[in-house]
């Protein structure tokens, strides 16, 4: 397998590498507050000392690191201006499944972005080799969830009191699968709407 993050292009987006610059305007809110998850939903400056120690040696000692772990990292640019970004999380390969992650900047939700993006990065790994898609999202967290149903995943496990939030509550986890068998039977009926049209 070649864990290459390549370029990826969509109708309205381009996929590929970032630099820190990139990832440190995507990752610019504290994202957990973002979500909205128990209760939290306001613009609160993140902690970008993170995303500066990952680069410190460089993008291209970056992007070695993650092939290294078996992992892909997609900046999703919009006229060459970073707005979010894909990745891999982890992987089995005996079942040929892989776990992806994303976010995207507040100032671009509510536009098709994150399923758009999502959609051609799963086209990529099924190309690729993977049999299985898993994704998920913390409870209170409606965005990703819709994107997650809008694409089609189904219920795969709940992850009880996965961690605690700012306020102290446990909050669960949800993971969603899309098998490869699933998105190709899909992905071939929406392409029949679209073209009759």
């Amino acid at each position: 397998m070649n864990y290459e993050t390549v370029e990826l292009i969509t109708d309205r987006l381009v996929l590929k590498k970032g630099t820190k610059n990139d990832f440190l305007k995507v990752y610019e809110y504290d994202f957990k507050k973002l979500r909205g998850i128990d209760g939290e939903c306001e613009l609160v400056k993140g902690e970008m000392g993170d995303i500066e120690s990952w680069f410190k040696k460089g993008q291209r000692k970056y992007y070695e690191k993650t092939k290294k772990a078996h992992m892909f990292d997609w900046i999703i640019y919009l006229n060459d201006d970073p707005i979010g970004n894909i990745l891999t999380t982890t992987e089995d390969l005996n079942s040929k499944t892989i776990e992806i992650a994303y976010n995207l900047h507040p100032n671009y939700w509510g536009n098709g972005y994150m399923p758009e993006a999502t959609s051609r990065v799963m086209d990529y790994l099924y190309e690729i080799g993977y049999d299985n898609i898993i994704c998920g999202y913390s409870d209170g967290n409606i965005k990703s969830k819709r994107v997650l149903e809008k694409l089609g995943f189904k219920p795969y496990k709940i992850i009880k009191d996965a961690w605690k939030s700012e306020k102290g509550n446990m909050i669960d986890d949800y993971k969603t699968i899309m098998s490869k068998e699933d998105w190709l039977s899909r992905t071939t009926k929406i392409s029949k709407i679209k073209g009759s049209l």
